[in-house]
């Protein structure tokens, strides 16, 4: 008697092995890339949330802003330029850094390109607010960067 190889067989669960593995691996990367997209939408959207309360804070007449009168108030714009950047943080009330620039910036006496931490690395979330003002009698553009 003559036995038969059955190889056939072996090579179609073989098949259907590789198959279950290669569906179970595009599950897995679509499932990733539906809840990636949706976790950084909401750091966007947290980050430009406290990126517009920044601005609007910091230019209020309130105790953490730098205004009075709707004017852009030198001694309390050189009070809040010379805390650290923890204090800052805190007294608007945010967790991400941020920096603000304006036309002709004076801080004691002395030209200032920006008020803040600067962003000197690279950054994936990074937004921008832009405001009107009145500094030194001119209306000018308020811009205030925040990042994560």
């Amino acid at each position: 008697m003559l036995i038969k190889n059955k190889n056939g067989q072996a090579w179609s669960l073989d098949l259907i092995i590789a198959g279950v593995i290669f569906l179970i691996g595009i599950v897995i990367l679509f499932y990733y890339a539906i809840n990636y997209s949706s976790q950084s939408k909401n750091q966007l959207d947290e980050l430009l949330y406290e990126g517009n309360l920044a601005s609007e804070l910091i230019l209020s007449e309130e105790e953490s802003g730098i205004l009075s009168n709707g004017i852009v108030n030198q001694t309390k714009l050189d009070f809040f330029a010379n805390l650290n950047d923890t204090s800052k943080r805190n007294l608007i009330g945010i967790k991400d850094n941020f920096y603000f620039v304006m036309d002709n910036l004076e801080i004691n006496g002395e030209p200032a390109n920006y008020v803040g931490i600067i962003n000197s690395s690279e950054t994936e979330n990074l937004i921008q607010t832009t405001r009107l003002t009145i500094y030194k009698n001119k209306p000018i553009k308020f811009e205030l960067f925040a990042w994560s």
